[in-house]
């Protein structure tokens, strides 16, 4: 039985803290190997060519898999159906650093990136990362969004990424938000702290979008030759992305 049947989501995220911290001290050392050989640049992916601030080193510990372009690869072919369709708006809910938000700014010359997170620290990178990468102007950061955030926006040409920590059960209400009917959608859906968010997403959309579920790859085989300086231990937490158990999204493209 998943963690997420019997201990609220604030036990939840204390237990994910601790997980992150001992994750972080045991990457450290071969994160800034791997930096020293291949530098700040993204290797591969939809976002090959993105470059990297040096300070975020120590800030999120999927740096790796970033810069090598093997971050969340299951998203890749949903990531280029984007890029190609040319949205005129992007909107990504828990931008953190900024790597999708000025990723799909830098791939996406006509597109506005709307880029929310209530952390102010990650703001603030996904904005130094905007400026590194010369897409300032489209990148527009913001703190909090609410359903009535998002019926601001054009009911098309819009699509909507969505990474907020358990948040997506609030956020994606199409009776709260009824624009997000029109719109293409991607969600991480954290099913360790809410065991029910897939069933709810699935039905909430079940009318108004072909809902596709990308379940999460294992990494711990993948044997880039990048990391042949590094244990096999290692470069399996390298390219885990530091997640806290099976993961899960939901494309949803409208009917």
């Amino acid at each position: 039985m998943p963690l997420s049947d019997h201990l609220p989501a604030s036990a939840l995220r204390a237990i994910d803290r601790v997980r992150t911290r001992l994750y972080m001290q045991s990457i450290r050392s071969p994160t800034q190997e791997y930096v020293r050989r291949n530098g700040f640049v993204v290797q591969a992916g939809p976002f090959a060519g993105l470059r990297y601030r040096e300070e975020l080193q120590a800030a999120p510990g999927d740096l790796v898999a970033k810069l090598l372009g093997t971050y969340e690869r299951e998203l890749h072919g949903v990531v280029a159906e984007w890029i190609a369709a040319g949205h005129e708006h992007v909107i990504d809910v828990g931008c953190a650093e900024g790597y999708y938000a000025v990723g799909f700014a830098t791939t996406m010359a006509q597109t506005t990136v709307h880029a929310f997170d209530i952390d102010a620290l990650a703001r603030g990178r996904c904005g130094e990362l905007a400026q590194l990468n010369g897409v300032t102007k489209r990148v527009r950061l913001a703190g909090m969004c609410e359903p009535a955030t998002l019926e601001a926006f054009p009911a098309q040409g819009v699509a909507l990424l969505s990474d907020c920590e358990g948040y997506e059960r609030v956020l994606l209400d199409p009776e709260a938000a009824p624009k997000l009917r029109g719109w293409p959608i991607l969600v991480e859906l954290h099913e360790f702290l809410d065991a029910s968010i897939t069933q709810t997403i699935g039905q909430r959309f079940a009318e108004t979008h072909v809902v596709e579920l990308i379940d999460g790859e294992d990494r711990a085989a993948d044997g880039l030759e990048e990391l042949s300086f590094t244990s096999p231990r290692r470069r399996a937490a390298l390219l885990g992305e530091r997640r806290p158990g099976r993961m899960r999204w939901a494309h949803l493209r409208p009917r």
